[in-house]
Formats: C-alpha cells, structure tokens, sequence
C-alpha cells in the first residue's frame, strides 16, 4: 500500500497524527480503517525492545480467549516503541483483542515476550486472563480506536517495560 493510501486510510478515520511505526496489515488495508466499514485502529505501546514480531487476536464475546475462536490473526514484524495496526471485523458489535509481543520470533511465549489486552485490564501472574467485559469495545459503522499497553514479566509481578 502506498504511503498516500496510508494516509487516505488514516485521514478518512479522522486521526490527526499517526507515528512512523505505522503497520496496517494488508488484508485489514483493503477492507478495514475506512469510513463506514466496522473495524479498530489498535494503538499498542510500551515495547520493550523495537524488535521481534506482534501477533495480535481479535475476538468475540462468545469466543473469548479461545484460539479456535478468534475472528482474527494478524502477525506484523516490530518496528518501533509503538505501532498502530488496522484490524477489520465482520460487522458492528462488541470486540476485544489480545496482543502478544514475540521478542525472539520463535512462536513461543516465553518470559522475556510482552503481551496485552484492549484497554489495559488489570492482569498479574496469578489472573492473567481478564474477563472478556473488562477488554471489551464497542465497533460501530466506521473504525474504532483502543488501547494496549503491553505488560511484561518482572520477576513475581507483571508490568509495562518502563516502569
């Protein structure tokens, strides 16, 4: 996608700025973050290191959390501290998105990789897996915005990479 369909994209979904890590998948470029189609402008923030590859879920609230439920999976390679990713959905409703940060690119969770929910829920070690009301957005007729700020583990506990 050229960069001045990008900024069409990202115009017609009335966001005044948009950082250079900019990532909109491709089949979410062609059908999602256009005025009138259902779809979410991801911001996620709080990388620990611009590396790696995100992989990020979008779910129902049927499905919640459930791999072979997922509406969705878009895998992008990390390119800065933050990234916006479009994400189109079937139809207006409710939706949340799981993210997860594979530092090392080896498919595997492991302790070093980050991972987050749509408007930051609070997770520990012990519940990392918030209630599906808790992630929940609304997606009306045109593009939604949400939040993720990515949590990493830190020895007993579990926070954002700056912190």
């Amino acid at each position: 996608m050229s960069k001045s369909a990008v900024r069409m994209v990202i115009e017609g979904a009335a966001i005044s700025a948009v950082a250079a890590t900019l990532a909109v998948a491709p089949a979410a470029a062609a059908t999602g973050c256009a005025p009138g189609s259902p779809s979410v402008l991801v911001h996620v923030a709080g990388f620990k290191q611009p590396q790696g590859r995100l992989k990020l879920s979008l779910y129902g609230p049927a499905s919640w959390l459930d791999k072979r439920g997922r509406i969705s999976k878009i895998k992008v390679p990390v390119t800065g501290r933050s990234m916006d990713i479009c994400v189109p959905v079937p139809a207006p409703g409710r939706y949340a998105v799981a993210v997860h940060h594979d530092l090392n690119v080896n498919g595997e969770r492991d302790r070093q990789d980050g991972g987050g929910y749509s408007r930051d829920p609070k997770v520990t070690l012990f519940n990392p897996r918030p209630p599906f009301a808790k992630a929940a957005f609304t997606v009306g007729n045109g593009p939604a915005r949400v939040g993720v700020t990515l949590l990493y583990i830190k020895g007993i506990s579990v926070g954002p990479a700056g912190s």
